[in-house]
């Protein structure tokens, strides 16, 4: 019931159109109230965590990217002194980076609205002040309803006042709720930034709204399936989107950025009213139990770090807040953005609140690849027979059938086998420029694995140095390529070396290809440097 009335309040104070109206000053101005509900247009650009590595998946309990939203709104204005209230913008918006453009004559100052209408916000807005108890048996049908005065805040158990005395609310054990008339100055049904202007003549203006706000973040998801003869893949690649905001964004123009451009922190309070807490005694055993219920679900409505604001929703939620929408076949069109690179999705689409989406960014045929088998280690170092990883390298080039840039994402490989699709692995890629070399490790392999060896160890005055072997083995029934980096101190030099080695990411390494079921050993000397 509180809930209904709650939503009854919204719907009188809110509404498609703007709307101007004037409320007494102290001024020879007359400061005049100009709401805009919601937009007639928005584009939503989203750019990645900056602090997520590509093998880590979005965090859907604190997203760590952020999104540029750039609005439009048409809105009438009279003449003389505004506040100019945009409603349904982002809760995470930052407000310092928000520009307004359209104004006849600028803006003097803009102040997000922090306060929202929520059950307490509401409820503490009447502390000390008339409203109506509504009670309803549940038996009967009967509906009675009362004055009342509120003396406590939503924080420690509601008492009102009626001409009967002092009670504790929703401990009668009748189905009641407060009936407030109105909304209290200073609350808003949805996060509203405000804007200051003064208007020379009336008008009508399209406004654009543009700002930055926390709580977004997108990452690219790769599917690989691997030939039979696993020599070429298809690849199938996605955008996905996740809005951990109490905003949704309808029929938006979305772009997302690949790329670590450089932003600070914000530190942006959470808009929000609390909790109510409601208390009888001895104990709880009427008629809270609605209200444990909606606690519950709030508390499990976390999404971005902050309680889900709606709280109709919140007490119809009955399931996880986090929902992946249909894909549909829209390929992302890829733009420049100076050194970073735009993904523009070409149809709108709704960035709904707490929630993701995928779209469709591109898919590519028969693009060859190489799988290896590698392993970094410590030269000198001692090991037990160890899984070396198994790693899928392509060339992000044209004559290969990609040649095009590639988000950080994570990759999930499949090959047919018997009939059946199975899972080879996943992992994770970095950021790909045309023309690059591409390594996605997606295992540990059980058949190829490699062991290291102290054969001698010599450490006097005239040398200083430790015999190692190196053994790779392939219990698989195909040829395993092995490559191992060969990591030692600015001190030590490999010496006395079975096999030649080459050069990578500045490390000795060993390239080598082991026969099926078979082995192949190198043998080498660490030696250091004389005392």
């Amino acid at each position: 019931m509180i809930m209904r009335a709650l939503l009854a309040f919204i719907l009188l104070v809110t509404g498609t159109a703007a709307v101007a109206q004037t409320e007494p000053d102290a001024s020879e101005w007359a400061r005049q109230i100009v709401t805009s509900s919601s937009p007639s247009s928005v584009s939503v650009t989203v750019y990645r965590d900056p602090n997520r590595d590509s093998d880590n998946g979005m965090n859907l309990n604190y997203l760590g990217g952020y999104a540029l939203i750039t609005e439009q709104r048409t809105v009438t204005l009279p003449a003389g002194e505004i506040d100019l209230r945009f409603e349904g913008v982002a809760g995470g918006i930052i407000p310092q980076s928000a520009i307004v453009t359209g104004l006849p004559d600028g803006v003097i100052e803009k102040n997000r609205d922090a306060a929202l209408l929520s059950p307490s916000a509401l409820l503490n807005g009447y502390l000390g002040r008339g409203v109506t108890i509504r009670r309803t048996n549940a038996v009967t049908g009967q509906t009675n309803e009362l004055d009342a005065q509120i003396r406590t805040d939503a924080s420690g158990g509601v008492i009102v006042q009626t001409a009967e005395g002092f009670e504790a609310l929703q401990c009668t054990g009748l189905n009641e709720t407060i009936v407030y008339p109105a909304i209290p100055e200073g609350l808003s049904a949805k996060p509203t930034l405000s804007v200051k202007s003064r208007v020379a003549t009336p008008t009508r203006a399209t406004v654009t709204l543009s700002y930055l706000a926390t709580g977004f973040d997108w990452q690219a998801n790769y599917v690989a399936d691997v030939s039979a003869d696993g020599q070429t893949m298809n690849l199938f690649s996605w955008v996905t989107l996740a809005n951990g905001d109490e905003t949704s964004f309808a029929n938006a123009q979305t772009q997302t950025v690949a790329g670590q451009p450089n932003k600070g922190r914000d530190n942006i309070a959470p808009a929000t009213g609390g909790s109510i807490s409601l208390r009888c005694w001895p104990q709880g055993t009427t008629s809270d139990i609605m209200v444990k219920r909606f606690e519950r679900v709030r508390a499990q409505s976390r999404f971005s770090g902050r309680p889900m604001p709606a709280p109709m929703a919140a007490m119809e939620a009955e399931a996880d807040m986090v929902v992946v929408t249909g894909s549909r076949m829209i390929e992302a069109k890829q733009e420049e953005l100076g050194d970073l690179k735009l993904y523009r999705i070409p149809v709108p689409v709704t960035v709904a609140s707490q929630s993701q989406k995928q779209v469709a960014m591109f898919e590519k045929s028969a693009i060859p690849f190489v799988q290896i088998y590698e392993a970094q280690i410590v030269a000198d170092d001692y090991s037990e027979a160890n899984p070396l990883a198994t790693t899928l390298r392509f060339q992000n080039e044209k004559r290969d059938g990609l040649g095009l840039p590639l988000p950080a994402g994570k990759m999930v490989a499949f090959k047919a086998a018997g009939g059946e699709r199975l899972l080879l692995g996943e992992g994770g890629l970095d950021d790909k420029a045309i023309g690059e070399e591409v390594e996605v490790t997606i295992s540990e392999s059980p058949l190829v694995r490699y062991q290291l060896q102290a054969l001698e160890n010599v450490d006097n005055e005239d040398s200083r140095w430790t015999a190692m072997q190196l053994t790779v083995t392939n219990a698989s029934r195909v040829p395993a390529d092995v490559e191992i980096k060969l990591d030692h101190r600015d001190d030590e030099k490999l010496r006395k070396l079975s096999e030649k080695l080459g050069r990578k990411d500045g490390l000795d390494f060993w390239k080598v290809t082991v026969p099926a079921n078979g082995e192949r050993v190198l043998t080498y000397r660490v030696v250091r440097n004389k005392r």
